[in-house]
Protein backbone atom coordinates (compact mmCIF):
# COMPACT_ATOMS: atom_id res chain seq x y z
CA UNK A 1 0.00 0.00 0.00
CA UNK A 2 1.12 3.56 -0.71
CA UNK A 3 0.80 6.40 0.99
CA UNK A 4 -2.54 7.91 -0.80
CA UNK A 5 -1.16 11.61 -0.02
CA UNK A 6 1.77 10.76 -2.68
CA UNK A 7 -0.64 9.88 -5.05
CA UNK A 8 -1.40 11.70 -8.60
CA UNK A 9 -5.05 10.92 -10.34
CA UNK A 10 -4.79 9.22 -13.96
CA UNK A 11 -7.11 9.44 -16.99
CA UNK A 12 -8.46 6.15 -18.53
CA UNK A 13 -6.70 7.81 -21.60
CA UNK A 14 -3.23 7.49 -19.78
CA UNK A 15 -3.64 3.68 -19.62
CA UNK A 16 -2.68 1.96 -23.28
CA UNK A 17 -4.99 -1.36 -23.33
CA UNK A 18 -2.61 -4.59 -23.65
CA UNK A 19 0.77 -2.60 -23.44
CA UNK A 20 3.01 -3.30 -20.30
CA UNK A 21 2.43 -0.21 -17.65
CA UNK A 22 5.38 1.78 -17.21
CA UNK A 23 4.48 2.51 -13.39
CA UNK A 24 1.97 0.74 -11.02
CA UNK A 25 -1.55 1.47 -10.50
CA UNK A 26 -3.22 2.11 -7.21
CA UNK A 27 -6.72 3.01 -6.06
CA UNK A 28 -8.03 5.70 -4.35
CA UNK A 29 -7.01 4.32 -1.00
CA UNK A 30 -3.26 3.64 -2.01
CA UNK A 31 -3.98 -0.22 -2.67
CA UNK A 32 -2.23 -1.50 -5.43
CA UNK A 33 -3.71 -2.53 -8.15
CA UNK A 34 -1.49 -3.16 -10.70
CA UNK A 35 2.36 -3.66 -10.58
CA UNK A 36 4.74 -2.12 -13.29
CA UNK A 37 4.90 -4.42 -16.43
CA UNK A 38 1.09 -5.51 -15.85
CA UNK A 39 -0.58 -4.73 -18.68
CA UNK A 40 -4.80 -3.48 -18.85
CA UNK A 41 -6.03 -6.72 -21.11
CA UNK A 42 -9.20 -4.54 -21.91
CA UNK A 43 -12.01 -1.45 -22.05
CA UNK A 44 -14.26 -3.85 -19.36
CA UNK A 45 -11.16 -4.31 -17.36
CA UNK A 46 -9.97 -0.39 -17.33
CA UNK A 47 -13.52 0.48 -16.89
CA UNK A 48 -13.87 -1.75 -13.51
CA UNK A 49 -10.47 -0.50 -12.14
CA UNK A 50 -11.15 3.26 -13.10
CA UNK A 51 -14.51 2.74 -11.04
CA UNK A 52 -12.02 2.12 -8.13
CA UNK A 53 -9.65 5.32 -9.39
CA UNK A 54 -6.95 5.26 -10.79
CA UNK A 55 -3.86 7.03 -9.42
CA UNK A 56 0.27 6.17 -9.76
CA UNK A 57 3.44 7.83 -7.62
CA UNK A 58 5.03 10.41 -9.88
CA UNK A 59 8.17 10.03 -7.61
CA UNK A 60 8.41 6.53 -9.23
CA UNK A 61 7.27 7.11 -12.53
CA UNK A 62 8.64 10.26 -12.86
CA UNK A 63 10.98 9.07 -15.78
CA UNK A 64 7.86 8.30 -17.96
CA UNK A 65 5.94 10.87 -19.64
CA UNK A 66 2.31 10.60 -19.11
CA UNK A 67 0.49 11.02 -22.84
CA UNK A 68 -3.29 10.64 -23.37
CA UNK A 69 -3.69 7.43 -25.59
CA UNK A 70 -5.14 7.94 -29.10
CA UNK A 71 -8.34 5.34 -28.70
CA UNK A 72 -9.06 3.39 -31.61
CA UNK A 73 -12.22 4.52 -33.66
CA UNK A 74 -14.80 1.43 -34.38
CA UNK A 75 -16.12 2.33 -37.78
CA UNK A 76 -19.29 0.56 -36.21
CA UNK A 77 -19.84 3.37 -33.70
CA UNK A 78 -18.94 6.39 -36.27
CA UNK A 79 -22.61 7.49 -36.74
CA UNK A 80 -22.76 8.30 -32.73
CA UNK A 81 -19.89 10.33 -33.08
CA UNK A 82 -19.66 14.14 -34.21
CA UNK A 83 -20.69 14.28 -38.25
CA UNK A 84 -17.44 15.90 -39.65
CA UNK A 85 -19.71 19.02 -40.53
CA UNK A 86 -19.55 20.06 -37.07
CA UNK A 87 -16.24 19.38 -36.31
CA UNK A 88 -15.71 22.49 -34.62
CA UNK A 89 -18.90 22.70 -32.45
CA UNK A 90 -17.78 22.13 -29.27
CA UNK A 91 -19.99 21.26 -26.34
CA UNK A 92 -17.05 21.70 -23.74
CA UNK A 93 -17.17 25.34 -24.13
CA UNK A 94 -16.27 27.15 -20.70
CA UNK A 95 -19.26 28.26 -19.34
CA UNK A 96 -21.92 25.98 -21.08
CA UNK A 97 -24.80 24.67 -19.21
CA UNK A 98 -25.01 21.03 -18.95
CA UNK A 99 -27.81 18.66 -17.70
CA UNK A 100 -26.48 16.11 -15.34
CA UNK A 101 -28.75 13.16 -14.59
CA UNK A 102 -28.40 9.78 -13.51
CA UNK A 103 -28.30 6.99 -16.49
CA UNK A 104 -32.07 6.29 -17.56
CA UNK A 105 -33.62 9.06 -15.67
CA UNK A 106 -33.64 12.29 -18.07
CA UNK A 107 -36.89 13.48 -17.23
CA UNK A 108 -35.35 15.29 -13.83
CA UNK A 109 -31.66 16.56 -14.56
CA UNK A 110 -29.88 18.43 -13.08
CA UNK A 111 -28.01 22.16 -14.20
CA UNK A 112 -24.55 21.85 -14.29
CA UNK A 113 -21.69 24.80 -15.05
CA UNK A 114 -18.48 23.82 -17.22
CA UNK A 115 -15.99 25.46 -15.61
CA UNK A 116 -13.24 24.45 -17.76
CA UNK A 117 -11.40 20.72 -19.63
CA UNK A 118 -8.36 19.66 -20.47
CA UNK A 119 -8.96 18.01 -23.87
CA UNK A 120 -8.88 14.11 -23.94
CA UNK A 121 -7.84 14.38 -19.97
CA UNK A 122 -10.68 15.78 -17.56
CA UNK A 123 -13.86 18.09 -17.32
CA UNK A 124 -14.75 20.37 -14.65
CA UNK A 125 -17.96 21.31 -13.56
CA UNK A 126 -20.09 22.74 -11.11
CA UNK A 127 -21.40 20.61 -8.19
CA UNK A 128 -24.95 19.64 -9.27
CA UNK A 129 -27.78 21.53 -6.54
CA UNK A 130 -30.96 20.70 -5.44
CA UNK A 131 -33.27 23.44 -3.26
CA UNK A 132 -29.77 25.34 -2.70
CA UNK A 133 -27.45 21.83 -1.31
CA UNK A 134 -24.87 19.69 -2.83
CA UNK A 135 -26.55 16.71 -4.43
CA UNK A 136 -24.98 13.26 -3.38
CA UNK A 137 -22.54 12.59 -5.55
CA UNK A 138 -19.81 10.41 -5.21
CA UNK A 139 -16.40 9.02 -6.76
CA UNK A 140 -16.59 6.59 -9.77
CA UNK A 141 -20.18 7.14 -10.38
CA UNK A 142 -21.57 7.31 -13.96
CA UNK A 143 -23.41 9.77 -15.12
CA UNK A 144 -24.71 10.95 -18.08
CA UNK A 145 -24.60 14.40 -19.27
CA UNK A 146 -26.81 16.59 -21.82
CA UNK A 147 -25.31 20.16 -23.49
CA UNK A 148 -26.96 22.12 -26.34
CA UNK A 149 -24.23 24.12 -28.24
CA UNK A 150 -24.58 24.98 -31.53
CA UNK A 151 -27.22 23.68 -33.33
CA UNK A 152 -26.91 20.68 -31.94
CA UNK A 153 -27.59 18.70 -28.55
CA UNK A 154 -24.75 16.63 -27.54
CA UNK A 155 -25.29 13.64 -24.90
CA UNK A 156 -22.28 11.70 -23.28
CA UNK A 157 -22.00 9.78 -20.23
CA UNK A 158 -18.44 10.11 -17.64
CA UNK A 159 -17.53 9.02 -14.81
CA UNK A 160 -17.05 11.30 -11.57
CA UNK A 161 -12.92 11.17 -10.75
CA UNK A 162 -12.89 13.75 -7.67
CA UNK A 163 -15.27 15.18 -5.87
CA UNK A 164 -14.08 19.27 -4.13
CA UNK A 165 -16.27 20.37 -1.36
CA UNK A 166 -13.61 23.45 -0.85
CA UNK A 167 -13.32 25.96 -1.53
CA UNK A 168 -16.14 25.79 -4.09
CA UNK A 169 -18.38 22.23 -4.95
CA UNK A 170 -16.83 20.55 -7.90
CA UNK A 171 -16.65 17.38 -9.84
CA UNK A 172 -13.89 16.36 -11.70
CA UNK A 173 -15.31 14.24 -14.65
CA UNK A 174 -13.34 12.01 -17.19
CA UNK A 175 -13.25 12.83 -20.41
CA UNK A 176 -15.79 10.68 -22.30
CA UNK A 177 -15.00 7.94 -24.81
CA UNK A 178 -15.67 8.98 -28.54
CA UNK A 179 -18.27 6.06 -28.49
CA UNK A 180 -20.04 7.54 -25.89
CA UNK A 181 -20.69 10.68 -27.06
CA UNK A 182 -23.61 11.02 -29.68
CA UNK A 183 -24.91 14.10 -31.12
CA UNK A 184 -28.30 15.36 -32.60
CA UNK A 185 -29.02 18.17 -35.01
CA UNK A 186 -31.90 20.02 -33.33
CA UNK A 187 -31.96 24.25 -34.33
CA UNK A 188 -31.78 26.04 -37.19
CA UNK A 189 -30.00 28.67 -36.01
CA UNK A 190 -27.03 28.71 -34.08
CA UNK A 191 -26.89 29.97 -30.41
CA UNK A 192 -24.05 31.02 -28.58
CA UNK A 193 -23.38 32.05 -25.04
CA UNK A 194 -23.33 35.46 -23.79
CA UNK A 195 -23.89 38.39 -21.30
CA UNK A 196 -25.93 40.92 -22.18
CA UNK A 197 -28.41 42.91 -19.80
CA UNK A 198 -32.04 42.32 -20.61
CA UNK A 199 -35.35 44.30 -19.20
CA UNK A 200 -38.56 42.34 -19.89
CA UNK A 201 -42.27 43.56 -19.33
CA UNK A 202 -45.88 41.78 -20.03
CA UNK A 203 -47.25 41.81 -23.85
CA UNK A 204 -49.45 44.62 -23.76
CA UNK A 205 -52.39 41.94 -24.33
CA UNK A 206 -51.40 39.85 -20.96
CA UNK A 207 -53.81 40.37 -17.82
CA UNK A 208 -51.84 43.22 -15.21
CA UNK A 209 -49.49 44.50 -18.11
CA UNK A 210 -50.03 47.82 -17.24
CA UNK A 211 -49.45 47.35 -13.85
CA UNK A 212 -46.34 45.58 -13.73
CA UNK A 213 -43.03 47.34 -13.77
CA UNK A 214 -40.09 46.09 -16.53
CA UNK A 215 -38.17 43.46 -14.68
CA UNK A 216 -33.87 43.48 -14.98
CA UNK A 217 -32.79 40.29 -16.70
CA UNK A 218 -29.54 38.58 -18.02
CA UNK A 219 -29.38 37.05 -21.65
CA UNK A 220 -26.86 33.79 -20.82
CA UNK A 221 -27.12 32.62 -24.42
CA UNK A 222 -28.57 34.02 -27.90
CA UNK A 223 -29.50 32.79 -31.02
CA UNK A 224 -32.16 34.56 -33.93
CA UNK A 225 -34.47 32.12 -32.94
CA UNK A 226 -34.44 32.42 -28.95
CA UNK A 227 -32.33 33.27 -25.99
CA UNK A 228 -32.05 32.21 -22.16
CA UNK A 229 -32.91 34.93 -19.32
CA UNK A 230 -31.39 34.60 -16.08
CA UNK A 231 -32.76 36.22 -13.10
CA UNK A 232 -30.90 37.53 -10.02
CA UNK A 233 -34.23 37.18 -8.04
CA UNK A 234 -37.83 35.08 -8.19
CA UNK A 235 -39.93 36.19 -11.01
CA UNK A 236 -43.22 33.93 -12.07
CA UNK A 237 -43.68 33.26 -15.79
CA UNK A 238 -45.92 31.19 -17.07
CA UNK A 239 -45.12 28.58 -20.01
CA UNK A 240 -46.73 29.89 -23.33
CA UNK A 241 -46.68 33.56 -21.75
CA UNK A 242 -46.03 35.88 -24.02
CA UNK A 243 -43.34 38.78 -22.91
CA UNK A 244 -41.32 41.98 -24.36
CA UNK A 245 -37.43 41.91 -24.41
CA UNK A 246 -35.45 44.73 -25.24
CA UNK A 247 -31.62 44.26 -24.79
CA UNK A 248 -28.91 46.19 -26.91
CA UNK A 249 -26.34 44.75 -29.31
CA UNK A 250 -22.63 46.17 -29.70
CA UNK A 251 -21.08 45.43 -33.63
CA UNK A 252 -18.06 47.46 -33.95
CA UNK A 253 -18.23 50.08 -31.65
CA UNK A 254 -22.29 50.58 -32.65
CA UNK A 255 -24.92 49.84 -30.88
CA UNK A 256 -28.21 48.51 -31.57
CA UNK A 257 -31.65 48.17 -29.76
CA UNK A 258 -33.78 44.97 -29.80
CA UNK A 259 -36.87 44.86 -28.47
CA UNK A 260 -39.33 42.22 -29.61
CA UNK A 261 -42.05 39.93 -28.19
CA UNK A 262 -41.12 36.18 -27.11
CA UNK A 263 -42.93 33.52 -25.87
CA UNK A 264 -41.70 31.62 -22.61
CA UNK A 265 -40.74 27.92 -23.47
CA UNK A 266 -39.24 26.59 -19.97
CA UNK A 267 -38.48 26.92 -17.22
CA UNK A 268 -35.23 25.45 -14.76
CA UNK A 269 -35.86 23.33 -12.42
CA UNK A 270 -32.55 24.77 -10.16
CA UNK A 271 -32.74 27.41 -10.26
CA UNK A 272 -33.93 28.28 -6.48
CA UNK A 273 -35.58 30.84 -4.81
CA UNK A 274 -33.82 33.85 -4.74
CA UNK A 275 -32.85 33.36 -9.15
CA UNK A 276 -35.02 32.15 -12.25
CA UNK A 277 -33.99 31.43 -15.48
CA UNK A 278 -36.37 30.95 -18.49
CA UNK A 279 -36.19 29.53 -22.02
CA UNK A 280 -37.71 31.94 -24.54
CA UNK A 281 -38.73 31.67 -28.23
CA UNK A 282 -38.10 35.13 -30.20
CA UNK A 283 -41.39 36.31 -32.22
CA UNK A 284 -42.08 38.94 -35.00
CA UNK A 285 -38.24 40.10 -35.50
CA UNK A 286 -38.03 42.37 -38.34
CA UNK A 287 -35.70 42.28 -41.02
CA UNK A 288 -32.92 44.72 -38.88
CA UNK A 289 -33.10 42.87 -36.10
CA UNK A 290 -32.76 39.27 -37.08
CA UNK A 291 -29.31 40.64 -39.38
CA UNK A 292 -27.91 42.26 -35.83
CA UNK A 293 -28.55 39.29 -34.08
CA UNK A 294 -27.52 37.09 -36.80
CA UNK A 295 -24.44 39.07 -37.50
CA UNK A 296 -23.78 39.10 -33.36
CA UNK A 297 -23.94 35.00 -33.22
CA UNK A 298 -21.58 34.84 -35.75
CA UNK A 299 -18.72 37.24 -34.41
CA UNK A 300 -18.70 35.12 -31.47
CA UNK A 301 -18.38 32.06 -33.36
CA UNK A 302 -15.77 33.26 -35.62
CA UNK A 303 -13.89 34.57 -31.85
CA UNK A 304 -14.66 30.70 -30.51
CA UNK A 305 -13.35 28.72 -33.52
CA UNK A 306 -10.29 31.29 -35.16
CA UNK A 307 -7.57 29.81 -32.96
CA UNK A 308 -8.73 25.90 -33.63
CA UNK A 309 -8.78 27.24 -37.62
CA UNK A 310 -5.39 28.83 -37.76
CA UNK A 311 -3.55 25.44 -35.27
CA UNK A 312 -4.87 23.48 -38.07
CA UNK A 313 -1.47 22.19 -40.15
Amino acid sequence: MDNPKDLSPLAKGDIEIGKALPFAIFDRSGVLLLAEGQAVNSQKQLDELAAKGLYHNPRWSAKFVIQPGKPQIDSTALPRMLPTKQAFEDPFETGSQLKMFVPGQAKDPFNVRLIGSIPQAAVLVTHPMRDGKCVFAKEGQVWEFQATYGLSIFRFSSMIEKVLLSPHPLLVLSWPHETHLESQAIRRAKRVACDLPATIRLNPGEPGAATIEPVAAVIDNLSTGGLELLFSREVALKIGQSILVAFQIVLDDRKYLIECSADVVSKSKDAGQSSSAYGLALKSLNNDQFAVIHAFVSDRLIHRLGPQLFARP
